[in-house]
């Protein structure tokens, strides 16, 4: 990993929705998709009702809880909208950070390997390995596994050439 392409954090840490928790929901999996979201122009709405609502409410036969509704909702969004920017920032940051030290940790698990596999050869103590064998096959699990496909991947080429026509033939016979 280059440590050039990271830079430490420098943002909000935490961010406290307790005082609004109770407005907060969780919509299933998909279900977003049927609710409807703020059309442009809505600043210049809540703007005219709160001229319009206190001298022609009553007369538009509007109820005030209605309008104390509109009031509330209009301010929780408000406070979901300022913390959710950091909020969003911050989980790509710790999305980020778990990656960054992921890598850093496999790194450090293969460089101690290296020197597991280093010090028991030049050491001669073949013990050491034991001791260190669930490292050492976590370590290598990648590369024995692209070993593996390597040598079956060579078994099929090698059985193709044998069989130029191997596939062919191998369809013309079942049919």
């Amino acid at each position: 990993m280059d440590d050039d392409a990271v830079g430490k954090y420098t943002g909000v840490g935490a961010f406290d929705v307790q005082h609004y928790k109770h407005k907060l929901i969780d919509v299933r999996s998909g279900g977003l998709n049927r609710y409807r979201r703020s059309k442009p122009g809505i600043e210049r709405v809540l703007g005219e009702l709160a001229k319009a609502m206190p001298a022609h409410g009553d007369e538009a036969r509007i109820h005030a809880d209605t309008y104390k509704e509109i009031l509330e909702t209009a301010e929780t969004l408000a406070l979901i909208r300022k913390d959710k920017h950091g909020v969003v920032k911050l989980a790509e940051v710790l999305c980020e950070s778990e990656v960054y030290h992921e890598d850093r940790l496999e790194s450090l698990i293969s460089r101690l390997g290296k020197s597991v596999i280093d010090s028991a050869h030049d050491d001669k103590k073949p013990g050491l390995l034991a001791v260190f064998e669930e490292t050492l096959t976590y370590r290598s699990m990648y590369a024995d596994k692209a070993a593996a496909t390597r040598k079956k991947n060579e078994a099929s080429a090698q059985e193709a050439q044998a069989s130029p026509t191997g596939a062919t033939d191998e369809k013309a016979s079942r049919t």
